[in-house]
């Protein structure tokens, strides 16, 4: 379960690759020009272009394996798919491909910063990013420190979810889904008072 969260968001991978040796200047960029310029340019074609780029760039520029490059789990093949059938139907066929061309464009050249980008040089580059800001008052070390806790509180959620599903399997809780809700509320909470607790033994969650 654990392997399955990792190559789905994309956890880091060291490796000697062109992508790992980039700085993080360019990688945001490609994600800038590859990603998120297809919902502004709107046509197929462009779209479509711009997924293969960043299949390939995956491939080939950061050398992921093919798992990891393009696993995106069930759940969003089939949104994606209901996506495209809404689109064929009521709208038009390219309509659906751009947007669900971009979608999975804007996620694999995301994933290549998340892979080949050690966390410490992220949060070094978040940081930077948002220090123009300080003179209005902006923390840009604490705005680091929150996208970092965001990034590993996702999986530890995914991975309570899946653990608390197993263990109502095993006792016979198949089609009660409603009951999931309580372990998994209560391990939340839980998981979010060891955070601050830790954090506050740093000083990190006192106000200057």
């Amino acid at each position: 379960m654990k392997a399955d969260i990792s190559a789905f968001l994309g956890g880091y991978r060291p490796g000697h690759s062109l992508a790992h040796r980039m700085p993080v200047w360019s990688k945001y960029l490609l994600v800038l020009v590859v990603g998120v310029t297809p919902f502004f340019v709107k046509q197929w074609w462009f779209s479509s272009g711009c997924l293969i780029m960043a299949v390939g760039i995956d491939l080939v520029v950061a050398r992921m394996p093919v798992r990891t490059a393009l696993s995106i789990g069930v759940p969003l093949w089939i949104a994606n798919v209901l996506i495209l059938a809404y689109h064929c139907f009521f709208t038009t066929w390219q309509r659906g491909v751009i947007y669900v061309a971009g979608l999975l464009a804007c996620l694999y050249i995301a994933r290549l910063v998340t892979c080949t980008t050690d966390p410490g040089a992220l949060m070094d580059a978040i940081v930077a990013m948002v220090g123009p800001l300080r003179p209005l008052g902006a923390k840009p070390e604490k705005f680091a420190l929150t996208l970092a806790l965001m990034w590993t509180t996702i999986p530890y959620l995914i991975g309570s979810v899946g653990q608390v599903r197993e263990a109502a399997r095993a006792r016979g809780l198949r089609h009660s889904s409603w009951r999931f809700l309580i372990p998994m509320f209560v391990g939340a909470v839980g998981h979010a008072l060891e955070m601050g607790e830790a954090l506050k033994a740093r000083g990190l969650g006192d106000d200057e």
